[in-house]
């Protein structure tokens, strides 16, 4: 009866857990940190860049196996369907036979086996405690992809992260502004209802609606593709309910202690500055291996095999049959004399790739630094943008609301009324294009400094 309770109380928890999820229906909620971490783990991409880590690690296994002992069985059956016939001059059994004669006569038996079993170990090679190094190297290679996947997974999660969030507010400014258009035109309207304002102010003001209505629909629009992008990035369902649970407000409060612009800069911390590092080690271990290739190399062997032969297949079978053993130790030793200057070429290769990846890597640490001088440049002109389109912003609504005061007592025209609408409008789009260029630069710069 306990079990039962047991079983029963284990299948409902195991219910629950699968049917909960499908039917809770509640969007989850994601700060930006959390945005990051979650598309670094699920991520299509740093999945594939672990899963080369992986690879990386068999390889090394793979490589050092190639000099630990190596043995190998094998079993070979004949069947002579046909024993071949030798001729053999009749003298040897018969002086007095004619010169010519031959007896013919069938050598071995039907049924041949051989067992084998050999054993090698590999003495001495240059190449391969250079290919040993070089799968270490290798391995560094992967962690470095996967460091600098993530960091790109992180730009791309954080960027469309910002996008989400500057689109609702570009949704909501558009919300506004027409809802207050709309209140705007229903007392102009009552207003040409008693004769106090001609039908040309009332249709002014419709005309600006119904473009804002357009744009309301087309921003909702651009919000819901800029919402399954971040879904794609992360590595979610894109029909998966989330939210975001930081404000574009706190964010871009955050950025005011942001200590980004004077940060320090170590050349060796930057993932790219790295990567390149390690194709150096790589080449510089293929030169070493090209120069290797004019050692000897040695190794021992070790062979026992035996061999069985009957005019019956019985070889499972417990008869008085022997069966011949024969053992073999031996090593190899292989000098390499002359290869008509084929090592020598291979050398002068790898020396020239070298070569270049020490220019590559020159020319990435001076790009690096002027690289990282340009994204604080782009910063702080983005964060003097940002504050100057705010003030515009202010302005324009200022100027807006005493136009819209003047036309209600008749002394400004439906005319300037739009034009200070349309205004305002551009004040407020240009501000959000300065949110957008801020962020993305301040996100520029985190990955410069390596940062993000």
């Amino acid at each position: 009866m306990k079990n039962h309770t047991l079983l029963s109380f284990v299948l409902s928890a195991w219910l629950a857990a699968a049917i909960s999820p499908a039917f809770a229906g509640e969007p989850r909620s994601f700060s930006l940190k959390e945005v990051r971490q979650y598309a670094v783990e699920h991520n299509a991409r740093t999945r594939n860049a672990r899963t080369d880590i992986e690879i990386a690690r068999k390889k090394i296994w793979e490589t050092t196996a190639l000099g630990l002992p190596q043995v190998s069985g094998s079993v070979s059956y004949q069947n002579m369907l046909k024993i071949p016939i030798t001729l053999i001059p009749a003298r040897i059994f018969d002086p007095d036979a004619p010169a010519d004669a031959f007896i013919e006569m069938q050598f071995g038996t039907q049924h041949n086996t051989t067992l084998n079993l050999t054993a090698s170990q590999l003495i001495f090679q240059g190449s391969y405690f250079v290919a040993l190094q070089a799968s270490r190297v290798f391995l560094q290679i992967s962690r470095n992809s996967l460091e600098k996947t993530e960091i790109e997974v992180k730009e791309a999660v954080t960027n469309s992260y910002y996008l989400v969030l500057l689109s609702r507010q570009t949704r909501d400014i558009i919300a506004a502004n027409l809802a207050n258009l709309k209140q705007n035109l229903y007392e102009v309207g009552e207003m040409h209802r008693v004769g106090f304002l001609e039908d040309t102010d009332v249709d002014q003001l419709q005309l600006t609606a119904t473009d804002l209505e357009n744009a309301l629909r087309a921003s909702e629009r651009q919000m819901t593709i800029t919402e399954r992008l971040l879904k794609f990035q992360m590595g979610i369902d894109l029909e998966a309910g989330i939210t975001l649970s930081d404000g574009l407000d706190a964010i871009l409060a955050g950025l005011k202690g942001d200590d980004l612009l004077a940060a320090p800069f170590t050349l060796t911390d930057h993932i790219d500055f790295r990567i390149v590092d390690n194709q150096e080690k790589a080449l510089s271990l293929s030169l070493k291996k090209e120069k290797s290739d004019f050692l000897p190399s040695v190794s021992a062997f070790f062979t026992h095999q035996a061999s069985a032969m009957r005019n019956e297949f019985n070889f499972f079978r417990k008869t008085d049959d022997k069966w011949f053993p024969a053992s073999i130790f031996g090593i190899n030793i292989n000098v390499p004399i002359f290869s008509s200057g084929m090592r020598l070429a291979r050398v002068g290769q790898a020396k020239r790739e070298l070569e270049k990846v020490k220019r590559s890597k020159a020319e990435l640490a001076a790009g690096l630094k002027l690289g990282l001088e340009q994204s604080r440049s782009e910063y702080a002109s983005a964060i003097e943008k940002s504050a100057n389109t705010q003030k515009n912003v202010n302005l324009a609504q200022k100027i807006y609301g005493k136009t819209l005061v003047k036309y209600k007592q008749g002394v400004a025209t439906s005319l300037e009324l739009s034009q200070t609408h349309t205004q305002l409008l551009t004040a407020q789009g240009n501000h959000i294009q300065a949110e957008i260029e801020l962020l993305m630069a301040r996100t520029k710069l985190a990955k410069a400094l390596n940062r993000l």
